[in-house]
């Protein structure tokens, strides 16, 4: 094993995404005045969700929870909207535990939006023990309607929804729809970018987040097999 392998076999998860965090600061992409990211919270979040929370099924990975929970922590976000919230376990990492001090500040507005009703009352249900209460709400419908017809500024745009017959094309409609809502600074975070299945909707998204003069950073981050593209507003 050479020295260079070796050193990256003893990095930790947590070691990873605050290496990302430091890069995002470094070009301005996240505040530069935010504490290290408290990894003892993420845990107590991980066991309350684990032990209390009904999920039927995810490919949420390890580091991805993690990273998702690092990136609304650093943000410091005050309005946090997601698209394809399912039965909010995703959605709870961007959310945290607002009765744990050390993740403060937390958002003052959330809205998860869901076409599947049957899951979004699972998802009130789960995330009504991150203490938000009516700070949270969880919408049926279509995203790209309800952003469309609200007046919510977003400071941070989480994207995951999944169309059986179309799969991730709405993620362009939701952002393009979303243009208008949000804030300088704001992130857009979109989930599966790394899926062979997903590439051509991907690549679509990706065209026009490059090609969108509102975005002044955007990557794509091969964390796992899933992926993450994040892309921040100017």
């Amino acid at each position: 094993m050479d020295r260079v392998t070796a050193e990256m076999s003893d990095l930790t998860y947590e070691d990873i995404i605050d290496g990302l965090l430091d890069l995002f600061r470094r070009t301005d992409s996240m505040p530069a005045a935010v504490s290290p990211t408290p990894w003892d919270s993420f845990l107590r979040l991980s066991t309350l969700i684990h032990k209390t929370y009904e999920v039927p099924s995810t490919t949420f990975t390890p580091v991805m929870r993690r990273l998702l929970f690092a990136l609304s922590y650093a943000s410091q976000a005050r309005n946090i909207v997601g698209v394809g919230t399912y039965v909010g376990y995703t959605f709870s990492w961007l959310l945290r535990d607002r009765t744990d001090p050390e993740t403060a500040p937390y958002c003052e507005m959330a809205v998860g939006i869901d076409i599947d009703s049957n899951a979004n009352e699972l998802a009130r249900r789960n995330c009504d023990r991150l203490g938000h209460g009516r700070r949270l709400t969880f919408i049926d419908g279509d995203g790209e309607v309800a952003i469309a017809n609200s007046d919510w500024t977003i400071d941070l745009l989480y994207l995951d929804l999944d169309d059986p017959a179309t799969g991730k094309s709405g993620y362009k409609r939701v952002l393009e729809t979303a243009l208008d809502h949000l804030r300088p600074g704001a992130l857009v975070l979109a989930h599966d970018p790394c899926v062979p299945a997903f590439r051509q909707d991907f690549d679509s998204y990706n065209d026009f987040v490059n090609g969108c003069e509102m975005f002044s950073r955007s990557w794509i981050l091969p964390i796992d097999a899933c992926g993450l593209a994040v892309a921040v507003v100017r």
